[in-house]
């Protein structure tokens, strides 16, 4: 059952369900920021409730004093009667409003009838009489219990509204809390997927650089390369003991030259060669032209000074490459140049052994 169902069954009044807001009470949670409430309407409310307990007051008590004189039209007070009909709109007012109703109602009663008493005969001679022999007492005294046994009833209702209403703010409180938990586990979730495709991505990378075809890994050095510096072109090249050629390319080259091109004229890849170490075009100086490659990388070999071939990179803006990234291209070459070695070797075995079988 909802809080509003059970707010009505208690006759709380409409309890507040937005997500993110809570009572009127404790005010109104908008983001991080707790509103000040509105004004309460308990005073107005208060003031009619007060408005219909005299009317409903009036109405049952100007009811029993109207049968009392219908019945005996020369004494309303019934002197003669030991329980006065009167006592049943005391009792039915005490039953539904506590002492509030029982006072009102016993005080409108008494009033009425001495009004109707001195209307008809003069005198309050009848209240007396009805004073002096206490037939009374027993109603009143059961009025006064009833009207306790209500205000119990009502303390017990207001209890049960207040803890409504906190338990209202706490729902809602718990349920921004869950919001704000979907929205994390979903940030998660799609964290997890870029992390899956990324693991997935270097996976495949890896796979290419160690499975020993030269072609495909020298593309895939390339592809790291990219990933690291943004570079828009580059070219692998392998050193065959005489000159360079080239093993793979990827992208567009300089507009001197549209598609990637043996580097053996490159000032940038010959500085890397001699140099044994990643460089870059502003370290060959005024002697570098558009179509030199903005990084080049030797691939060096396990043997001290021994050159397997050289990686060269073009659409990279040197002036903001650090350390750091030329060490990764480093690194990138270091993982490429065991296949560059196998495969070296594998094609001096079969030049030799083609050499030993040749006439």
């Amino acid at each position: 059952m909802s809080t509003s169902n059970i707010a009505s069954n208690l006759g709380c009044g409409a309890v507040a369900q937005p997500r993110g807001a809570t009572s009127a009470r404790s005010g109104t949670i908008v983001g991080d920021k707790l509103l000040a409430p509105p004004a309460s309407p308990r005073g107005a409310d208060a003031q009619a409730a007060g408005w219909l307990m005299t009317a409903e007051a009036a109405a049952a008590t100007a009811l029993t004093v109207a049968i009392a004189a219908l019945w005996s039209p020369g004494d309303v007070w019934l002197v003669q009667t030991g329980f006065h009909p009167v006592w049943l709109a005391v009792l039915v007012l005490a039953a539904a409003y506590g002492a509030r109703g029982l006072f009102v109602s016993l005080t409108l009663s008494v009033a009425l009838l001495a009004v109707v008493s001195l209307t008809r005969s003069g005198g309050l001679t009848g209240l007396w009489l009805r004073a002096e022999h206490g037939a009374d007492l027993t109603p009143l005294a059961a009025s006064v219990l009833v009207a306790w046994i209500a205000m119990l009833h009502q303390g017990r209702r207001a209890a049960a509204c207040l803890a409504l209403t906190s338990a209202s703010a706490r729902q809602a409180a718990a349920e921004s809390t869950t919001e704000a938990l979907r929205e994390s586990l979903a940030a998660l979730r799609a964290r997890h997927d870029r992390l899956d495709l990324s693991l997935s991505m270097w996976r495949d990378l890896a796979a290419r650089l160690e499975q020993g075809d030269p072609g495909e890994a020298a593309r895939a050095a390339l592809e790291l390369c990219a990933l690291r510096s943004g570079a828009s072109a580059g070219v692998v090249q392998r050193w065959d003991g005489v000159s360079l050629r080239t093993l793979a390319g990827r992208g567009q080259g300089s507009p001197a030259q549209p598609r990637p091109r043996d580097i053996c004229t490159d000032r940038t890849a010959a500085a890397a060669v001699a140099s044994q170490r990643a460089v870059t075009v502003l370290e060959v100086g005024a002697e570098a032209e558009l179509s030199d490659s903005d990084v080049a990388v030797p691939i060096m070999g396990s043997a001290p000074g021994s050159v397997l071939g050289v990686i060269s990179l073009r659409g990279v803006s040197p002036s903001r490459l650090r350390a750091t990234d030329l060490r990764d291209f480093t690194i990138i070459a270091q993982w490429l140049a065991p296949t560059l070695a196998a495969s070296a070797r594998v094609e001096r075995t079969a030049r030799n052994l083609g050499l030993a079988v040749s006439p």
